[in-house]
């Protein structure tokens, strides 16, 4: 069954970008022959053409829009927004975006394909809340809307209402059977509950169903990309590396693919390689999380000058826009965590996410910036919530390790730190060697 209202479905933490034609040079036995290479090729390139074409699209449609504003034309240039925004990761395009599609629904208030991009605009500019109320007034009306359907999955996923996102995500594989949008979220959905083995076998259906489909590009590059992140977080980072590879070779200079390669470089030991993926992809793309990666790696190196610019460019972005803030406030949080800067500030994002978005990682970084702050007993209230589905995530029982080290509990801190470490082995490039220290001193 085929179902064109599945196009435009994201993942929550991961998205599918816009698409780019295949470097045929790159090319050798199905896989990218550098991916280091592939990664730096946004710069310039392939990457480089595909966003200036999408430039020159938004700019021709919105002089038609300023001419003759209709439901139609605001709707396409909403769909083009959100594709800019999905390949720079820029949030002020997600605002344009919004603005467009609420545009839309003004003029056509019960137009449904006008209100599923509101509701997908909403979700992306994370107003999670705002997206599962539109998107289930969509329902409501039509049930056989399925884009708005996935968004109130997805919604519901963000807000840790696990019960509703599993039964929506149940319903539209049964609706859409073969969809690989549907099928990597239930992929994703088996991980959140601690089912790698099933969440890998589920991930490899879905990039086969989307070759099937005819998907090129960074739409299929996002299927390679999810992969190798499942494969990163069980610690095998040289399949990591070969799927971001993968990746890259659809989509050369990919933002999600280059910082998961910049991430598996780093956790091999190749500080150098990751330094130049992560350099070439903050230079296009300013994203917290890549930049505070990239200080890391730095540091790692003996770079402190450097890694201190990136981090300074990292609290930059506290500066930007509301809107700004509000999609990157968990990167900032756990940035000014990890890194002992701010915490007063870390703990007013944390507490501010968790009070609305009450999944496992907003308990996980509120439990973080908790003990970050010396409240131990918060944090410990938190991190219980955060491991509750079991989810096998190395980050997750490092920071319960260290929580409850904070707590004099030696025992539940060494059995932490030692399955964080089974886990993915180099999860980190400054934490990772933290948990060993620690288990040192604990004998």
């Amino acid at each position: 069954m085929k179902n064109p209202v599945l196009k435009s479905m994201t993942v929550a933490a991961v998205v599918i970008v816009g698409s780019y034609a295949v470097a045929p040079e790159l090319r050798a036995n199905g896989r990218a022959t550098d991916p280091v290479a592939a990664a730096s090729d946004g710069a310039s390139g392939v990457s480089a053409t595909a966003l200036g074409q999408l430039e020159r699209q938004i700019r021709s449609v919105e002089t038609e829009v300023a001419k003759t504003p209709t439901s139609s034309s605001l709707d396409f240039l909403a769909r083009l927004y959100l594709s800019r925004g999905r390949i720079t990761g820029d949030a002020a395009t997600y605002a344009q975006a919004k603005a467009a599609s609420e545009h839309s629904v003004a003029i056509a208030p019960r137009n449904p394909e006008a209100r599923s991009i509101l509701a997908n605009v909403r979700y992306v500019n994370h107003d999670f809340a705002g997206a599962l109320q539109l998107g289930r007034s969509i329902v409501a009306d039509d049930p056989k809307q399925y884009d708005a359907l996935a968004v109130v999955g997805d919604a519901s996923n963000e807000l840790g209402d696990y019960a509703t996102a599993g039964r929506v995500f149940s319903d539209l594989a049964r609706l859409a059977p073969g969809s690989a949008a549907v099928t990597v979220r239930q992929s994703r959905f088996a991980f959140l509950h601690g089912d790698v083995v099933g969440a890998k076998r589920l991930a490899a259906t879905a990039q086969t169903q989307a070759q099937a489909s005819g998907a090129f590009g960074s739409n299929l590059a996002f299927y390679s990309s999810f992969r190798a992140q499942l494969a990163f977080d069980s610690g095998d980072y040289s399949e990591a590396i070969r799927r971001y590879g993968d990746a890259l070779l659809a989509a050369p200079g990919d933002r999600v693919a280059s910082f998961g390669l910049g991430r598996a470089l780093a956790a091999r030991k190749k500080y150098d390689e990751a330094i130049k993926v992560l350099t070439s992809l903050t230079n296009r793309y300013p994203d917290p999380a890549a930049l505070a990666l990239l200080g890391d790696v730095l540091t790692v190196r003996g770079r402190t000058t450097d890694a201190a610019n990136a981090y300074d460019v990292v609290e930059a972005t506290a500066a930007l826009a509301r809107t700004n803030r509000q999609i990157y406030d968990r990167q900032l949080s756990l940035f000014y965590a990890n890194h002992d800067r701010k915490l007063d500030q870390a703990l007013r994002l944390a507490r501010g996410e968790a009070s609305v978005r009450k999944d496992v990682y907003a308990y996980d970084t509120l439990a973080w910036a908790e003990l970050k702050s010396g409240h131990v007993a918060q944090a410990s209230t938190a991190i219980t919530k955060a491991m509750a589905l079991g989810t096998r995530d190395a980050n997750l029982y490092f920071h319960a390790g260290m929580i409850a080290l904070a707590a004099h509990d030696n025992t539940a801190a060494k059995a932490n730190l030692r399955r964080a470490l089974e886990i993915s082995p180099e999860f980190d490039p400054i934490r990772a060697p933290a948990a060993r220290a620690s288990l040192a001193v604990l004998g």
